[in-house]
């Protein structure tokens, strides 16, 4: 059980020195948005071309803005001065009708990369190797998925609409007020290592309070998901108020690290707002001095001005921009170091065969990092076969089922089917023959009936009951206040643990299986129910062969045959002298 404060894998790589000095994340994090941003490289060049025509488009409307002080005012044109100002609504409206359409266009590339992306991060969960995953924080591995994308999505909107458009138009409007007058931009530039000192300083600050804040929302989520999942434990152990008191003392961390984190991106705002306000403020004084002593009509300063301003927002909102950067280069980072766990060595076969129900294991060993769990074990079950595996808690004998089932892949030694190494074979088809009811039964939320049909869409009321009654479910499924239609949670929480086994157990049954694996059934079932649900199986004209893990001895009572498990090694019991039947 992991508790909020209990120390959890850190799936975070560490960040080199120098990314960490400027902030903006782990070359990984970039090498992995590379790898789904760059094969749409040649769209998003023609995407930042096509931006900075609003800002050419800005030429015309300054030429026109010279002309409107320079010649019409002062002639006192009417028909001139209107003219310039439909001219100029005319090339707003057309500017605004090109942002819209580049608008669509970005938003669609990048809401379909992002969702490539989290469609390949869920399949990615199903291949992450399986003793990596289950010493993993599920809750986070869920916050990275989730919340962590959800942060890209909106980041890389505001990157490729806001700063790669502001990129282009700065570079536009730099080359238009050069033309105009470079003596002023050169003066302008000497301010410009200030404001990028100033945004770097701030930018850091930014990296920092993002990631605490991102701890403390992590810390929230896991928290929630402890109150939720342990709710029972926590009541009967009278410790609610003191973990409600826990939680509460996170919520205060939460709140004060967002309002941090919100302070600083106001901070790294202003600052910038501030520096090219004055930087405007400069200009305004140079080039009114500059009209004053006749090097500039007032018609050019104007059209200089208005530039100057537009490039001031354009700077702006780049320098603004950078501290999202900086936050997406978090969330990249976290993601990359979900994309890099391990991946399970997976069976690669395409064989389909009509699987009888006999399953092998052929001198496999297995360890988890340098501890050897499996020891040239050597097993069999055959068709219609009921047999058990006793061994002590810790044994190894869930990590035999996992090999059985193909979740794991053995160190060496070979899993068979039919006698077919598992490699030569599809094991999502096998696995579809395969039950399995593990000793702590999987629910979603969701009604009875879709809880036992959950892998069997299309089954009928009549073989959903039919299952339930095999698992002597179906009279107390009748009992809940709305049958089969009754919604259970997650975890099942207001079923006993019997009754939870129970359903587990129909819908395995449901497909018919040719071998179904029970774990640690008399955790939660009395022997004797056990011994029921085994004879009734075995009375049916298509018996699964059974293999029942168990710590129980009394198990050897129900099956054919039995092995012992301990020390990695897998030993045959002395047969039973009956198989108990009812």
């Amino acid at each position: 059980m992991v508790t909020p404060d209990m120390p959890t894998a850190d799936l975070t790589p560490a960040v080199p020195n120098w990314a960490e000095r400027i902030g903006f994340g782990a070359p990984e994090a970039w090498r992995l948005f590379a790898r789904y941003f760059g094969p749409h490289r040649n769209a998003l060049l023609a995407y930042a071309v096509a931006a900075a025509l609003p800002a050419v488009a800005i030429v015309p409307v300054l030429m026109l803005v010279r002309l409107a002080f320079d010649t019409a005012i002062p002639q006192s044109n009417v028909g001139l001065l209107i003219g310039v100002g439909a001219a100029i609504i005319l090339i707003r409206l057309v500017g605004t009708a090109a942002a819209l359409a580049l608008r669509l266009y970005i938003v669609r590339l990048t809401k379909s990369t992002i969702a490539r992306m989290r469609a390949d991060l869920l399949e990615r969960l199903y291949q992450i190797e399986r003793s990596a995953l289950t010493r993993a924080d599920i809750d986070r591995l869920q916050n990275q998925v989730v919340q962590d994308t959800e942060r890209l999505d909106v980041l890389v909107s505001s990157l490729f609409s806001g700063l790669l458009p502001a990129a282009c138009t700065s570079l536009a409007l730099l080359a238009l007020l050069a033309f105009l007058n470079w003596p002023l931009v050169l003066a302008a530039a000497l301010s410009a290592p200030l404001i990028l000192l100033g945004a770097h300083w701030t930018q850091k600050r930014v990296g920092r309070d993002v990631r605490i804040f991102q701890g403390d929302f992590e810390r929230f989520n896991r928290g929630v998901s402890f109150i939720l999942r342990q709710m029972d434990l926590t009541r009967t152990q009278a410790y609610q108020q003191q973990e409600l008191a826990r939680q509460q003392q996170v919520v205060r961390d939460l709140a004060h690290s967002g309002e941090r984190m919100a302070w600083s991106f106001a901070l790294h705002g202003n600052l910038q707002g501030t520096a090219t306000g004055i930087l405007g403020i400069c200009l305004l004084v140079a080039g009114g001095l500059e009209v004053m002593s006749g090097v500039m009509t007032l018609g050019q300063f104007l059209a200089f001005y208005l530039g100057a301003g537009m490039l001031s927002g354009a700077i702006l909102s780049l320098t603004r921009g950078s501290a999202d950067v900086v936050a997406m280069g978090i969330s990249l980072t976290t993601l990359a170091a979900l994309d890099a766990k391990p991946i399970a060595a997976p069976y690669g076969g395409t064989t389909r065969i009509d699987f009888t129900g006999h399953l092998s294991l052929r001198d496999v060993h297995f360890r988890y990092d340098d501890a050897m769990v499996l020891r040239g074990v050597d097993f069999d079950v055959r068709p219609g076969e009921h047999v058990a595996i006793i061994g002590p808690n810790g044994s190894g004998k869930t990590t035999l089922l996992n090999l059985l089932v193909g979740v794991l892949r053995p160190l060496s030694g070979q899993v068979l089917a039919d006698s077919r190494p598992y490699d030569e074979l599809d094991l999502e088809h096998l696995r579809r023959n395969i039950g399995v009811v593990m000793q702590r039964a999987a629910f979603f939320h969701g009604t009875v009936r879709a809880n036992i049909a959950y892998g069997e869409p299309g089954a009928s009321e009549e073989a959903v009951v039919a299952a339930a009654r095999l698992s002597f479910a179906d009279e107390f499924i009748r009992e809940l206040p709305s049958g089969y239609d009754t919604v259970i949670g997650d975890a099942g929480l207001a079923l006993s643990g019997g009754e939870c086994q129970r359903i587990a157990l129909a819908r395995s049954l449901l497909r018919r299986p040719r071998v179904l694996i029970l774990d640690e059934p008399t955790n939660h079932l009395d022997a004797s129910v056990v011994a029921r649900i085994l004879a009734v199986l075995k009375q049916l004209a298509d018996c699964p062969a059974i293999i029942v893990v168990s710590h129980d001895p009394r198990i050897v009572e129900f099956v054919h045959r039995s092995y012992h498990l301990r020390d990695g090694r897998l030993t045959p019991a002395p047969a039973p002298l009956a198989v108990a039947t009812s």
